[in-house]
């Protein structure tokens, strides 16, 4: 996966990908959208994702994520649209999501 350096969309919605999100994704450091919704992923978003800064779309609804976001999502000050319902978390969300100014749709 080195060779994507310049990857800038990754959209892999309703295509029955199975398990977890590898961590190796959040080395994509150019990466503007990731969409993996309707899936059937796993597991927790990775905190490799959140050093994805210049993320402007994450989309991971309708999948079998779970356990609790990290604060760490904080750090995508870039994003204007997240999308995560449909799926098994649980706990707050994370205070750190104010810092998301450039955030316009949160489902």
């Amino acid at each position: 996966m080195s060779n994507l350096d310049n990857l800038r969309f990754f959209i892999l919605e309703q295509g029955n990908t199975t398990g977890t999100i590898p961590t190796e994704y959040g080395l994509f450091d150019r990466l503007l959208i990731f969409d993996m919704d309707f899936n059937d992923l796993s597991g927790e978003i990775p905190e490799e994702m959140y050093n994805l800064s210049l993320l402007q779309q994450l989309d991971l609804n309708d999948n079998n994520l779970g356990g609790t976001l990290s604060p760490n999502i904080g750090q995508l000050t870039t994003l204007t649209f997240i999308q995560l319902d449909h799926n098994s978390f649980s706990g707050t969300i994370p205070s750190q999501m104010g810092q998301l100014n450039a955030l316009r749709k949160f489902c």
